[in-house]
């Protein structure tokens, strides 16, 4: 049920600082993921095309083992098809990894004052266009393109931005008649919505990629774990390496009784 809450109220305040304080660690989880990925995504990928081509060496050899089995012909463009169609979840999740790999790559380092400086604007700005604190933002097409623009603004720490961006808002909010500088706001269950946010504050510092800011705040984690991608990378080389030579004699020796087919 939707009530009227006095904006100045505990409960009003709380939500309103949960829901920035919310705002601002998912900013940092990403900033962290950019940074993680910066430091590790090459290994990671590597590491990962390493994993899905043994796997992919591994369902060849087995459809070569059910062909043998069965005293089938083998039919290696069927085969390739068929490992193919079974392989494309794994190629899809591999173009993701290229493409974040890139978006990281390509990311800057703001100085810290722009940080600060867009944070503190902001804050200004979603306490008066959030829209959880503010409905007009569902219900004007043109509130709605400012908040998307405040958004992604305060995600590049681009402060000039957000600088103007507030005049914009100030001037398109007096334009509406100031519908979010009352005295009263309109919100619904606030103490279930204050549990709700403080669950997802929870999930968010609790799980990746927030959980790395230890790592990512130490040299000497950081090395450690490069040198375990490495060491991982290295194994899954020297497995590929072994199935390869088990794929190979299975296609050189026909397979004991595997007859092939010309293709």
């Amino acid at each position: 049920m939707n009530e009227l809450i006095l904006r100045d109220t505990g409960d009003y305040k709380k939500y309103e600082e949960l829901l920035l304080k919310r705002d601002q660690l998912y900013k940092e989880a990403c900033s962290i993921q950019c940074s993680y990925l910066k430091e590790f995504g090459a290994l990671l990928l590597e590491d990962y095309e390493l994993k899905v081509e043994c796997i992919r060496i591994k369902k060849k050899i087995a459809y070569c083992q059910a062909a043998i089995a069965h005293g089938n012909l083998l039919d290696v463009e069927a085969m390739e098809r068929t490992v193919a169609a079974a392989m494309a979840a794994y190629e899809t999740e591999i173009k993701r990894m290229i493409s974040d790999k890139a978006a990281a790559d390509k990311a800057s380092v703001s100085p810290s004052y722009k940080v600060e400086r867009a944070k503190r604007i902001y804050r200004r700005l979603a306490k008066i266009l959030h829209p959880d604190l503010c409905a007009a933002v569902t219900e004007n097409e043109e509130l709605r393109a400012l908040w998307e623009r405040i958004v992604i603004a305060y995600h590049a720490n681009d402060d000039v931005e957000l600088e103007n961006l507030e005049v914009l808002v100030r001037l398109k909010m007096k334009e509406l008649g100031d519908l979010t500088d009352g005295a009263f706001t309109v919100i619904g269950n606030i103490e279930e919505r204050i549990a709700a946010i403080e669950a997802e504050i929870n999930d968010i510092v609790t799980t990746e990629p927030y959980v790395y800011i230890g790592l990512m705040s130490s040299e000497a984690r950081i090395a450690e774990k490069k040198a375990e991608l490495q060491k991982e990378i290295d194994e899954y080389k020297k497995y590929c390496a072994e199935l390869s030579e088990v794929l190979r004699q299975m296609i050189d020796e026909g397979g004991g009784d595997l007859t092939w087919v010309q293709v």
